[in-house]
């Protein structure tokens, strides 16, 4: 659904206001620094080309609750005018020269760039719209009518401001996105370190197993008689490491579903004092491995859930599997099931190296593991927190 909030006139004289214009509705609507400034120069431009081509226009703001172009919330801008229009749009949309029609129009094609999603019209009867769109944060909440009217309201008793003291805006955002287009440079510097490790952790946990399964052939291959005692055991290593192999890929497949949002949760009845149990069952291996002592104190009565078995499953998994790998040998595991007012809680308490104060804030981010300080090399990809 689209709401307009305000329109603007397009003059000479207005250019710094219509600037202004959309600057205050992306503070509004809470527009990123970055976002913001992307959608103000988009904005100027446009509205530059049409003074220069028609003399004037009109900028209208609207706000559009399921955007098509953006896939859920956006601003739209859609700035029209009365002039002779465009008779090659394809070409001036993305910046290609034709003649010298390309002269006075670079705007639309850097506003193209600088935007989600651009469109561009020239009705036969002459004039043209351009119609820009930026999403809204990920994140961000679902605005209602009221909430958007409130916007509108305090859009419209604030006043544009002169252009000497819009241009001193412009530059303070200008240095405020610079510093966060370094900011963004430094964290994917910090992912594709992150990706580097991941990647050589990736071929080490596929190296293993495939070596074992590469090994186990070898030796069945050389064997001139296969007793049926031996066939059996070397098809119990073939199906463990086809099982882990089966696992990495899951875990792979599932994490990136879920940074997709595709992952769909099949909400039913779960008593978790029994779902722990089997999380506890499920990494069992590890903690006998570690000769972990472990605690597990349920809830005195049944604690009924609505959710997703399977997920709520792994998760806690996950969570416990993680306390094996950052726990010394011999140490000491707590789980614990209880309800807090309306909610059930899940502890897991491990006595074992924790986590760096400045790891804790990125300890959720894909392929981040803080400094194994257990012994054990094997510290898995980094994975599990992200799908927890």
């Amino acid at each position: 659904m689209r709401h307009r909030l305000i329109v603007v006139k397009i003059t000479s004289h207005s250019l710094s206001a219509v600037r202004e214009r959309a600057r205050q509705v992306g503070q509004l609507f809470g527009l990123e620094t970055l976002q913001r400034t992307r959608l103000v120069t988009a904005v100027s431009e446009i509205a530059r080309n049409a003074v220069q081509y028609a003399g004037e226009g009109t900028a209208a703001f609207l706000f559009d609750t399921e955007s098509l172009a953006c896939r859920g919330q956006a601003l739209i801008v859609e700035i029209s005018d009365n002039g002779p229009g465009i008779a090659n749009r394809e070409p001036v949309t993305h910046g290609v020269r034709i003649g010298q029609q390309f002269q006075g129009i670079t705007g639309i094609a850097g506003a193209r760039r600088l935007v989600d999603h651009l469109k561009l019209v020239s009705p036969t009867e002459g004039g043209t719209v351009v119609t820009l769109e930026v999403a809204l944060p990920r994140g961000h909440n679902m605005l209602s009518a009221a909430e958007v009217n409130e916007r509108v309201a305090a859009l419209l008793v604030r006043e544009s401001g002169s252009a000497i003291g819009e241009l001193d805006q412009q530059n303070r955002e200008t240095l405020l996105a610079l510093e966060e287009m370094r900011q963004r440079q430094l964290v994917l510097q910090q992912a594709d370190v992150r990706k580097n490790e991941f990647l050589a952790v990736l071929a080490h946990e596929l190296r293993n197993p495939l070596a074992t399964m590469n090994m186990t052939l070898a030796i069945l291959r050389r064997k001139a008689v296969v007793t049926p005692e031996d066939l059996a055991k070397r098809c119990e290593v073939l199906t463990r490491q086809v099982t882990q192999l089966v696992r990495l890929v899951d875990d792979l497949t599932d994490v990136t579903r879920v940074e997709r949002g595709k992952v769909e949760l099949q909400q039913a009845p779960v008593e978790l004092n029994s779902l722990v149990r089997d999380a506890l069952e499920m990494t069992s291996a590890a903690i006998e491995k570690r000769r972990h002592a472990v605690l597990f104190e349920p809830s005195p009565h049944d604690l009924w859930v609505s959710g997703d078995a399977v997920r709520l499953l792994q998760v806690v998994g996950n969570v416990i599997q993680n306390a094996t790998k950052y726990t010394p040998e011999e140490g000491r595991i707590e789980v614990r099931v209880r309800q807090q007012t309306s909610e059930a809680v899940i502890e897991v308490i491990d006595n074992g190296a924790g986590i760096d104060a400045e790891m804790q804030p990125l300890v959720f981010g894909m392929f981040v593991q803080g400094r194994h300080r257990s012994g054990d090399s094997n510290a898995g990809m980094g994975i599990g927190l992200t799908l927890a």
